[in-house]
């Protein structure tokens, strides 16, 4: 069977076979599904993968399941189901979906859709950790300058937990093929920015996409959360700024609790152009 995949050595389309599950192109190249329930599409010796220490993603995981997120899950969902409902059959691709923490909490309303789920990631440990985990949805682990994806081969591309960068979600993305993308506003995390920044003011968060790229609507996602202190740390660690805190620092954020704490996205919908 034919995917959307391409090899990452000849860049010839990749067939699947029935019986082992792997993947294989013309040329000869195969790749072995892991035990543990992912693909491995790689340039031997020539990726390095990215790797997050096992107590950050513990934690990040016990966060994440407490329901913290919860409202954005539903507003993520609530959307997508409005885009895709009347599609056919869809090709989703879930970009750095990292240990599928997304996908899972997507994955029963997304189900009821005709089509085939993707998670993609370059950091091995996070991957098989979505694996593990039982997430529903075909997780391939790769590098990201270079997608193993054939061109305008996408219908969606959820970017969720992670800036865009570079231009491969681009190059697959189908003409008229939808991008959503989940970005931290303002005052996100305001009151734990304040801790880190001295001196702290709002900067209106800017978004820069292709020419053939247009965002088409934009949700705001808004609410607040009192968290404890190892929540607070987590928090700061799934940060863009929390490399900023000295070990000083976060002993200070981790023996407090934070009341009602901001938290903001923009859901940002885009359409690649004809």
């Amino acid at each position: 069977m034919t995917s959307m995949l391409i090899c990452p050595i000849c860049m010839t389309p990749l067939q699947q076979h029935q019986a082992s599950q792997g993947f294989y192109c013309e040329n000869k190249h195969h790749y072995d599904r892991h035990k543990e329930g992912y693909w491995p599409l790689l340039l031997a010796n020539k990726t390095k993968m990215q790797a997050i220490s096992r107590e950050k993603m513990r934690a990040k995981r016990f966060l994440l399941a407490s329901g913290i997120y919860t409202p954005v899950v539903n507003k993520i969902t609530e959307v997508l189901l409005s885009l895709l409902a009347d599609k056919p059959q869809i090709q989703h691709l879930d970009y750095q979906c990292g240990d599928g923490y997304y996908l899972r909490a997507l994955m029963p309303s997304l189900s009821e859709l005709n089509g085939q789920h993707w998670g993609i990631d370059d950091s091995e440990n996070t991957l098989f950790a979505a694996a593990k985990a039982g997430t529903r949805a075909n997780l391939i682990l790769s590098g990201l300058k270079k997608l193993p994806i054939a061109d305008n081969s996408v219908d969606v591309i959820t970017i969720l937990d992670s800036p865009l960068k570079g231009k491969e979600c681009q190059r697959i993305l189908k003409d008229d093929g939808i991008l959503v993308m989940l970005i931290p506003a303002e005052r996100h995390l305001w009151q734990l920015k304040q801790e880190v920044y001295p001196e702290l003011t709002e900067k209106q968060q800017g978004i820069n996409l292709p020419n053939n790229i247009q965002v088409i609507e934009s949700h705001q996602i808004k609410f607040t959360q009192d968290i404890d202190g190892q929540q607070a740390i987590t928090l700061l660690d799934m940060s863009t700024f929390g490399w900023r805190a000295n070990d000083e620092l976060r002993h200070g954020i981790k023996s407090k609790a934070i009341l009602k704490l901001e938290f903001e996205f923009n859901l940002v919908i885009a359409k690649k152009l004809l």
